[in-house]
């Protein structure tokens, strides 16, 4: 008769038709010193820095190596300079120190995870985290068959950022399927009618690239003028000379009323409006995604990020830890520099229980 191991809380595994071992002799599950959750350009970076100083720690990824920056928009270029996306030390060239894309990112980040060897586990989604007498346990599944497995560890740091979670409009009809919060090809929207609701940087940029890709798009923003949005100049620049072409119609002191499948109603400067649309892209930003930190009571601020130490970057739990976009550094190069504290102060921790 087959016997089958149902304890995920040990890393041991049974063949069919052989007899059980004594629970004594099971192999138990290996307890990290750390366990890093995200590969993204932050968790790769904290990666470096526990290799370097000696830590004994594992990545998760839910996905590839910075799935955050797979799922961009194809094409898209960073409004960052390379130097400032740069991590461990390792240089980012580009030519002619233009700005980098998306595909040069992904291809700088590849090339600095094989380089320093980290120890990640791709398609390695963390869907649980609980407390343990020795810091905390990882429940994961393991893509694409869902496969479950557990993980130990004396500390977590989750750099999981905010990519994952756009941000919906709270009015009727924003979850019908021809409205979008991100987009990656502009050539889906070939002639075809487009609202675009944002009044920041991604909201300005897809303007653009939809106008060029000959897409009838209107830009619904909240300020009266747009050069009162959070555009950056050369963005503002771009999207006022297709205004002036009018391949962008800019809607201002926009509010969305109501989402139809084949029109937005809407209330404008110019009075309310009943747009005509074959898709509503509402690029509003995005939120951090809480589903790990909350059941663990993770305190949190008045924007619904952790609290932590400013120094260690320790949430309220003992022994989790946060860096990047949750830890409100949303530019790589601050959080580079920043999550460089949380790793010292998790060797500091570990080490300090070993004495």
């Amino acid at each position: 008769m087959s016997h089958l191991c149902l304890d995920t809380t040990v890393q041991a595994t049974l063949c069919w038709g052989k007899t059980p071992q004594p629970r004594s002799l099971v192999r138990r599950m290996h307890q990290h010193e750390l366990i890093i959750v995200g590969a993204g350009p932050v968790g790769l970076a904290a990666g470096i820095e526990a290799q370097r100083v000696g830590l004994d720690f594992l990545i998760l990824e839910a996905g590839t190596v910075c799935q955050s920056l797979v799922e961009y928009p194809v094409g898209m270029r960073f409004y960052s300079p390379a130097d400032e996306l740069a991590i461990g030390g390792y240089p980012f060239p580009t030519p002619h120190d233009e700005k980098p894309t998306r595909e040069m990112a992904l291809n700088y980040y590849r090339k600095v995870a094989s380089a320093t060897n980290l120890p990640i586990r791709t398609y390695e989604r963390v869907v649980r985290i609980e407390r343990s007498a020795d810091g905390f346990v990882l429940h994961t599944l393991h893509m694409p068959h869902q496969t479950p497995a557990t993980y130990g560890a004396k500390c977590v740091l989750v750099c999981t950022g905010v990519w994952g979670k756009g941000r919906r409009l709270a009015v009727e009809g924003a979850d019908l399927p021809h409205v979008w919060t991100r987009y990656d090809e502009p050539i889906r929207f070939w002639r075809k009618r487009v609202l675009i609701v944002g009044s920041g940087n991604s909201a300005g940029e897809a303007a653009i690239r939809l106008a060029d890709a000959d897409a009838q798009v209107w830009l619904a923003v909240d300020q009266p003028r747009l050069e009162q949005c959070r555009f950056r100049p050369f963005i503002l620049r771009e999207v006022l000379l297709r205004v002036d072409e009018q391949r962008i119609t800019p809607l201002t002191c926009a509010q969305v009323r109501r989402i139809a499948a084949d029109y937005v109603e809407l209330r404008c400067a110019e009075g309310i409006e009943s747009l005509p649309v074959d898709f509503v892209l509402t690029l509003i930003g995005l939120e951090a995604d809480l589903s790990l930190l909350q059941p663990l009571g993770v305190l949190l601020g008045a924007d619904g990020k952790p609290l932590h130490d400013p120094e260690t970057y320790e949430t309220s739990v003992s022994g989790l830890f946060v860096a990047g976009a949750l830890s409100q550094d949303g530019f790589i190069y601050v959080a580079r520099e920043r999550v460089k504290q949380a790793i010292q102060a998790i060797a500091t921790r570990v080490r300090g229980s070993k004495a």
